[in-house]
């Protein structure tokens, strides 16, 4: 009788366990036309509600090196890389090395993503280049805004998967001259809402203004 209450017991262990780990499959980030982020492929994030363009690199604050991570006010933007190696497409909520491996720059840090503080302000943090992949200072996650219609509506989370560090929306910060500035930390309360585009799949017309996108 034990015999067979223990086994029940392992039976019906293994069919709840089974199940957890079916539903540990984090979703997948999808673009604009429903099609899974792919890992070391390069994608336009373009704004869902703004007058600038989409994100690239820029010389900010003291137009020095490394470059920050900017909003675009004129055009495009430039394609961003995301890399995650337990998966085959780019899972929401889940730790990401981003880059935007911009050529001829001048800075010669590695354009992977990382937050910067900014000199003495409190709690404030500028998204900056430089990281390094795996590092704490590099680990951004890609969350999808809920709702019926939000299915392809995106925000980035600075919040590594370690207990007691920073968890903060990315947002923006206008610069003191005008440059708008991906930011997080105090005074950053609103996220910066995006879509996805494949690079390889854009066509962009001569003198296209994107602001509008």
């Amino acid at each position: 009788m034990k015999f067979i209450q223990l086994f029940c017991f392992l039976s019906l262990s293994a069919l709840f366990n089974t199940k957890a780990l079916q539903g540990d499959k984090p979703e997948a980030v999808v673009d604009k036309q429903g099609n899974p982020l792919k890992p070391g492929e390069g994608y336009y994030v373009f704004p869902l509600w703004a007058d600038n363009g989409g994100i690239t690199l820029g010389q900010t604050r003291n137009k020095t090196c490394p470059l920050d991570v900017i909003r675009n006010p004129e055009a495009i933007g430039s394609p961003v890389y995301f890399y995650e190696y337990e998966h085959d497409y780019i899972p929401t909520l889940t730790d990401l090395t981003v880059e935007i491996p911009i050529l001829g720059s001048p800075c010669s840090e590695r354009k992977v993503w990382k937050i910067s503080k900014e000199g003495t302000r409190a709690r404030f943090w500028f998204v900056s280049t430089g990281g390094f992949p795996g590092n704490l200072f590099s680990q951004f996650k890609i969350e999808r805004l809920e709702g019926e219609h939000a299915y392809e509506i995106y925000s980035f989370l600075y919040c590594p998967s370690v207990p007691g560090t920073l968890c903060a929306p990315v947002g923006t910060f206008v610069d003191t001259d005008g440059t708008k500035v991906m930011a997080l930390g105090a005074g950053i309360e609103e996220p910066y809402y995006v879509r996805f585009q494949k690079a390889s799949t854009f066509t962009q017309n001569k003198n296209q203004d994107f602001s509008g996108v």
